[in-house]
């Protein structure tokens, strides 16, 4: 129920006019009025704020025209709050090495190329790749909402894309949601590290990490109690990386191992998506997701959303506009917070700035 106060107050800015679009002023007084309030954040429960828009669609939570999506969660203060994180001043890289895996895992997409340009004592290269092989950060043009048979049923973070040919890929496509909105953000926050891995080893339960296994939230909850955090241990502008072992399984494949592996797709753990977990996932107010593993959740996609076949990809990337990071290489820093009896982490990430750009490698950093 929005107050008379609220009311009087809208009604002189002229920004209330019907149920919903009231509903999304008062988000967005919300956050004239204060850095970021969340007094009245939506549950997972009342999304979407418009029944037209996709299952579970954060569609106008910041705003109509908003672009910025889960990034917004990051603020001046969750970053000055992020910096107290770093007290051994270890810093640990996150990027895999971009040859680590031989191809992409999806066999449509190129290799990566490494040239060499000599010049008069100097020496240039040429690096082509498709950004969504070794570590990458996916922006929110890289998934949508797939709502019937063909492309022009595709749907986009706040509705932004109306036509895939002319927006996403024609040549004079436009940037709205591409990867330079990462870049030009610099995200900086804390970063939360689910072990999973970590977790089924204590038990001395084996799994394959590099086939389908499903992960549950209830997991999750198991591994966060494992590792000590209790009660609401997360804050708004979070980062959550999970390790599912995914990284440690596949490097111990030999070469030919691994490049059936590409070739035949074989599936991997991850999360899987059903309400339970979506309203869990909304409810930490992450600024970011991410994994080890090849798509953050479940591979082959099988979700239930809403009793509606539907991937995390869509819901959190064109639903939410929360971007996923995918091969993020937490071996040494799982091992490092576990020395420390640490989960949290200061994370830095600097995308490529490429207008409209898909994905970029995430160029990702921890400090301890």
């Amino acid at each position: 129920m929005v107050s008379k106060s609220l009311i009087s107050y809208c009604a002189v800015i002229g920004t209330v006019a019907a149920a919903t679009a009231s509903q999304r002023s008062t988000i967005l007084l919300r956050r004239s009025l204060a850095e970021v309030s969340y007094k009245n954040w939506p549950s997972y429960a009342e999304l979407p704020l418009d029944p037209s828009y996709p299952t579970k669609a954060a569609w106008g939570v910041w705003g109509d025209n908003d672009t910025g999506g889960a990034l917004n969660h990051i603020t001046k203060e969750t970053i000055k709050g992020a910096a107290k994180e770093i007290k051994s001043g270890q810093a640990f890289n996150l990027n895999l090495e971009l040859s680590f895996i031989p191809s992409p895992i999806n066999p449509s997409r190129k290799p990566l190329v490494h040239l060499f340009q000599p010049g008069d004592t100097y020496t240039d290269d040429v690096v082509t790749l498709n950004t969504q092989m070794s570590t990458q950060y996916d922006s929110l043009r890289h998934f949508a909402y797939n709502e019937g048979t063909d492309r022009s049923t595709w749907r986009w973070y706040n509705d932004h894309i109306k036509n895939y040919e002319e927006e996403v890929i024609g040549f004079n496509h436009t940037d709205v949601l591409g990867i330079q909105q990462a870049a030009e953000k610099g995200i900086a926050a804390r970063g939360v590290l689910l072990d999973y891995k970590g977790w089924m080893d204590s038990k001395n339960e084996t799994f394959n990490a590099i086939a389908t296994h499903p992960v549950s939230v209830s997991d999750l909850k198991q591994v966060a109690e494992w590792q000590g955090l209790s009660g609401n241990w997360s804050k708004p502008g979070d980062v959550l990386l999970i390790r599912f072992g995914w990284i440690e399984a596949f490097s111990k494949l030999n070469n030919t191992e691994k490049q059936a592996y590409v070739l035949e797709s074989a599936g991997s753990a991850g999360l899987k998506p059903t309400d339970e977990a979506a309203e869990w996932l909304w409810d930490q107010k992450f600024s970011l997701v991410g994994a080890d593993n090849p798509a953050f959740e479940l591979d082959p996609f099988n979700g239930t959303i809403q009793s509606t076949t539907r991937s995390f990809h869509e819901i959190l990337i064109s639903g939410w506009g929360t971007s996923i990071m995918e091969f993020v290489d937490t071996e040494e820093l799982s091992k490092a917070l576990r020395a420390a009896n640490r989960s949290t982490f200061f994370l830095t990430v600097q995308t490529l700035n490429v207008r409209g750009g898909i994905a970029s490698p995430p160029n990702a950093q921890a400090i301890i």
